[in-house]
């Protein structure tokens, strides 16, 4: 019962309000058909009642809860005009002025009963409480932002502490997968290609071929014994079948090197130290025969002193 004592008031305010939306929407629509196509004339004036209609309905609120509603209200009382207007001119264009001037009072009237209906129901305070209930709700929206923000800030910590524990955990996996893709190559090669006992490995590098790497020369393979050298000498010890020993890979080295430093100083004129040095080395290298710059400087002042002559330009 008290349900229906309170609707009773809004009742005429609502039924009015839907004969002057309807017949709004269908004079609107009337009106600008003439100018352009029907669905976009009629969606034209569907949007204006709609916002007619919101306008009504925020100022209903806001006088319910004795609140201010000077936007709404301004909203309302320039729309009724146009309204009023819009409707008489319809009126008008159909011939018939009875129905102009009943289609302009239909909002009239909604605009009156809706105004009495509010003000039988709105909560009526003074200013002075009015001013405190605003402060209370500027107060608590302005509580509920700060929770929010804090809220929204927690939450964006959390899901960047996520993200960054994600990618760690990420990067630990691929680090474990890389290690273990990285021994199983390992296995295989040594499955493949086994390595040899320490015992079986051969000597890489001699003593002689370090030595000459570390005085400057170009290790490389002995050559052939007696290359561009002279035979063993007749004096030297034998062996039991009567054959002279061969000279050991040093001797026979040192012989070469000698042997090349006579034909290359032999020329006139003689070179000078520095050609000689660049000959010198260039055939070793070519010849595969080792030695020290201090060596060659020796054979280059040695074949100097044998034939007396000075060598040319530096």
């Amino acid at each position: 019962m008290n349900t229906v004592r309170k609707a009773a008031p809004w009742v005429l305010p609502a039924a009015l309000t839907a004969i002057a939306v309807a017949w709004a929407i269908g004079a609107i629509g009337s009106i600008l058909s003439a100018q352009a196509a029907p669905p976009f004339a009629y969606s034209v004036a569907v949007l204006y009642d709609a916002v007619w209609l919101y306008a009504l309905a925020q100022e209903t609120a806001h006088r319910r809860q004795g609140s201010s509603a000077r936007l709404p209200k301004a909203i309302g009382w320039v729309f009724l005009p146009l309204t009023v207007a819009i409707l008489g001119v319809h009126g008008l264009l159909a011939g018939d002025v009875l129905a102009a001037i009943v289609g302009a009072l239909i909002p009239v009237l909604a605009k009156v009963t809706l105004v009495m209906a509010i003000d039988r129901e709105r909560t009526r305070i003074s200013p002075r409480a009015q001013a405190a209930i605003d402060r209370t709700r500027a107060a608590t929206r302005d509580r509920i932002a700060v929770s929010r923000a804090v809220a929204a800030a927690r939450a964006d910590e959390t899901k960047a502490a996520a993200e960054i524990v994600k990618a760690a955990r990420e990067a630990e996996a691929k680090a474990v997968t890389v290690t273990h893709d990285a021994y199983e190559r390992y296995a295989e090669v040594i499955d493949q290609h086994p390595l040899p006992e320490p015992a079986e490995l051969p000597g890489l590098v001699s003593d002689s071929d370090l030595e000459a790497l570390l005085s400057g020369g170009v290790p490389e393979p002995v050559p052939a014994l007696g290359t561009g050298g002279d035979r063993p000498s007749d004096d030297a010890p034998g062996t039991d079948d009567g054959t002279p020993p061969l000279e050991s890979a040093r001797e026979a080295n040192s012989r070469a090197v000698a042997m090349l430093a006579a034909e290359l100083y032999a020329t006139d004129p003689p070179p000078s130290k520095r050609k000689f040095r660049a000959a010198m080395r260039a055939e070793m290298n070519a010849r595969g025969l080792t030695g020290s710059w201090d060596t060659i400087d020796a054979l280059y002042d040695r074949e100097k002193a044998l034939t007396g002559r000075e060598g040319g330009e530096k």
